[in-house]
């Protein structure tokens, strides 16, 4: 045992004991555990490893399915070889209140790498905990988002779930440029409990596991202790695999979802390529709910009014006024979207700018980028062409809205 280690110069120590906030494998039974299983091939001790890990989530947790066991299983494994993957997944526990979102979160922390179960968002904790300890942290909050809003942390959960990924804060203004700021390493695995619904874009970042009622009664507590050798077989897997190349596999999803469970993906067919197939069809399944909620979305009905609308194009443009009246169609006064909502969402999906003769915000029609929009939010697919031939494109009375000086009551804000 060395107190000190260097690394490209740089000495590293550990910290004392009593200043590491998980509960430490024992030496001892870790090697002991290792004699034991010189007698099995290393497939044959991931593999061992995976079921009764599997077999701990179960008895401990009710999940909407089968597969969802694998699911955190795998998370389990990744977390102990964080160094093979450029993401790694949030996972995201949320229901009401007692449906076992703390007890499994807890579950998964006890056993993850370096993990550390959180109630509260304080920065200057987190900060430390993820940029020194490189630890895996499971969120027990409710309505978390609200509450790393006030505690200025939301960049933190964003960007947890990528390799690479910093925070900049301000620690010594009076030092001038470039001496003021300090940038902190917050990539790690992560476990969120919350019954309140999450930032639709921590959500993209996300495996959301709606907690189901359960039919079970669980009558063993769930503390670091009683994961504690599964732990210590975890510190020997990761020894079997550190620095080795995981296995070779594409991407299981288009998207951010085929990012982020790439590395669970990986950690089936490193201990257990049986379970393969019925973890991809929970991908599946996960992918095509995401296009549902996806279809359901502000965007999808801008994009869907845009797309109806196509016969109203004049001189290759759509006046966003136009786009506004289809989408409120039938929509109850109170929430109906303004001009200024409708342009900003039809900036932000890719259209360019234009105005009316009238000198009102308009889009120019770009029928590529229509049907793009058309398929990529699950839309009913209809004959979207622009009503202006692309050889009179020259002669339209198109003008771009960087060219306007002068401004109208109807114009969008930018």
């Amino acid at each position: 045992m060395v107190d000190e280690h260097i690394v490209d110069g740089v000495a590293h120590r550990p910290p004392r004991r009593d200043k590491i906030p998980w509960l430490l494998p024992r030496a001892d039974d870790v090697l002991g555990l290792s004699d034991i299983e010189q007698s099995l091939s290393i497939q044959e001790r991931d593999a061992a490893l995976y079921e009764d890990l599997r077999k701990y989530h179960k008895g401990i947790s009710e999940l909407p399915d089968d597969s969802y066991y694998d699911l955190i299983t795998a998370w389990d494994m990744h977390t102990y070889l964080p160094e093979n993957s450029h993401y790694s997944p949030i996972i995201c526990l949320y229901a009401v209140p007692e449906r076992g979102k703390s007890r499994t979160g807890k579950g998964m922390i006890n056993v993850a790498y370096r993990g550390i179960h959180v109630e509260s968002l304080r920065e200057a904790y987190l900060l430390r905990v993820a940029n020194d300890l490189g630890a895996s942290l499971f969120f027990d909050v409710r309505d978390i988002w609200r509450k790393a809003e006030r505690s200025n942390s939301e960049d933190i959960l964003l960007l947890r779930f990528e390799r690479g990924a910093k925070v900049a804060r301000v620690l010594y203004p009076d030092r001038g440029a470039h001496e003021d700021m300090r940038y902190y390493n917050i990539f790690g695995p992560t476990v969120i409990g919350t019954n309140e619904g999450v930032h639709h874009i921590l959500e993209t970042r996300a495996i959301q596991i709606n907690m189901p009622e359960s039919t079970r009664s669980f009558e063993n507590e769930v503390t670091p202790g009683s994961a504690l050798s599964l732990k210590e077989r975890l510190v020997l897997f990761r020894a079997r695999h550190l620095g080795q190349t995981l296995p070779d596999v594409a991407k299981p999803a288009k998207g951010r979802l085929g990012d982020i469970m790439k590395p669970l993906l990986q950690m089936i067919l490193l201990a257990s390529p049986e379970r393969e197939q019925g973890f991809r069809q929970l991908v599946r399944d996960l992918d095509r709910d995401r296009h549902l909620e996806k279809s359901d979305s502000v965007e999808a009905q801008i994009v869907a009014a845009v797309a109806a609308l196509a016969d109203d194009v004049e001189n290759g443009i759509l006046a966003v006024k136009r786009i506004t009246e289809e989408v409120n169609t039938g929509r109850p006064e109170r929430y109906r979207f303004t001009p200024q909502r409708v342009g900003r969402k039809l900036w932000a999906l890719g259209f360019k700018k234009a105005k009316t003769k009238t000198g009102a915000s308009a889009l120019i029609w770009d029928q590529n980028l229509v049907g793009k929009l058309v398929t990529s939010y699950d839309l009913p697919q209809t004959s979207v062409t622009s009503v202006i031939p692309e050889s009179r494109a020259e002669d339209t009375d198109v003008t771009d809205i960087t060219d306007v000086s002068h401004t109208t009551s109807e114009e969008i804000p930018f």
